[in-house]
């Protein structure tokens, strides 16, 4: 069985081809511009909020217009959610909005929670591919659900 894939989804795979074989970073970067896109945007949990600062200032160096947004700055209060919940809440269908606002052509979900991220990529206009996925138990490296002596 193979994949039907329409015009716009060969030049993808076409620039995706273009862009590997380097860093996810460079690869990302590539792609980015390979694809011109001009205005990115990042969507970031306050909890990765230094790795997402230091992320944001690398695609900047690289010249990339970008735009980011934690999940915590709309002020969104948890009892909007769940009435038994109170406090700051994570809100990724304002991120998605504030990046649409800004007319972002491509979104970076960097460190974002499962459901979160999925709400995320749901209401973002623009593609989304995630860079960071949050894991504290593991110090984000998710592939160390994968090795050996951790398979028990």
């Amino acid at each position: 069985m193979t994949g039907d894939y329409n015009s716009e989804d060969k030049s993808i795979m076409k620039i995706s081809a273009q862009a590997k074989n380097k860093s996810r970073l460079q690869e990302l970067i590539d792609f980015v511009k390979i694809s011109g896109y001009k205005k990115v945007g990042v969507a970031n949990c306050k909890g990765v909020q230094k790795y997402a600062d230091r992320f944001v200032a690398l695609l900047r160096k690289s010249g990339l217009e970008v735009f980011a947004v934690n999940c915590r700055e709309s002020g969104l209060d948890a009892c909007q959610i769940c009435e038994d919940m109170h406090g700051p809440c994570c809100d990724p269908v304002s991120q998605a909005g504030y990046l649409n606002e800004m007319k972002t052509d491509f979104n970076i979900n960097f460190g974002l929670c499962l459901g979160h991220g999925l709400l995320f990529q749901k209401y973002s206009k623009a593609p989304v591919t995630t860079f960071l996925v949050k894991d504290f138990a593991h110090n984000h490296n998710v592939m160390d659900y994968l090795t050996e002596e951790n398979n028990d």
